[in-house]
């Protein structure tokens, strides 16, 4: 049974590692960022820059482990909150994990 606090229907993973955000019409073809947190259906990513909401872009996390490769998605924000220190996190949901 579910905690209480906890009513997702997939549990959020604390995954804490670099990823990159692949933006055909954004202010730049390729961002980098840090992913946060990763379910079955989105993630978290902090950036220096905010992008619009409905922006899709494909995403690419190294694999740390040369048994696997890396993890790629199609994604969309969802989500642009801004941080105190200037940066931003984006929620983002997955459309298609295409690796």
């Amino acid at each position: 049974m579910r905690d209480y606090s906890e009513k997702r229907d997939f549990i959020r993973m604390q995954v804490e590692t670099d990823i990159e955000l692949f933006v055909r019409d954004g202010p730049s073809p390729v961002l980098k960022g840090h992913c946060e947190d990763l379910s079955a259906t989105g993630m978290s990513v902090r950036l220096s820059q905010p992008l619009d909401l409905g922006t899709e872009l494909e995403t690419r996390m190294a694999s740390h482990n040369p048994d696997f490769p890396p993890f790629e998605t199609r994604a969309r924000v969802v989500r642009c909150d801004h941080l105190e220190e200037g940066a931003v996190s984006l929620g983002l949901e997955i459309l298609e994990v295409t690796r």
